[in-house]
C-alpha cells in the first residue's frame, strides 16, 4: 500500500481526515469522501490507488455544495 506524504497509508480513512482538517467536518470535500467510504464495501480502509496529488486536485477542485456538478458526483 501506498502511504501520503504525511505518513499515513494512501486509505479513504486517511483522506477524510486530512479533509477534516484541511476543509472543515461539514465541507464539500469530507461529505464527498464520506459517501465514498459508505458506498465501500471496505469502507475507510479502502486503498485508494490515485497519486496524492491527483487525489488533492480533485478534493480542492470539487464545486460547490448544491451545485449540478457536486449532485452528479455525489451520486
Amino acid at each position: 500500500m501506498n502511504t501520503l506524504s504525511t505518513g499515513m497509508p494512501s486509505t479513504l480513512g486517511s483522506y477524510l481526515t486530512i479533509c477534516n482538517m484541511f476543509f472543515g467536518e461539514e465541507s464539500v470535500q469530507a461529505k464527498f469522501i464520506r459517501e465514498k467510504i459508505a458506498s465501500n464495501p471496505n469502507g475507510a480502509d479502502e486503498e485508494v490507488i490515485a497519486e496524492e496529488s491527483q487525489m488533492m486536485y480533485l478534493l480542492f477542485n470539487l464545486p460547490t455544495e448544491g451545485t449540478e456538478e457536486m449532485k452528479a458526483l455525489l451520486q
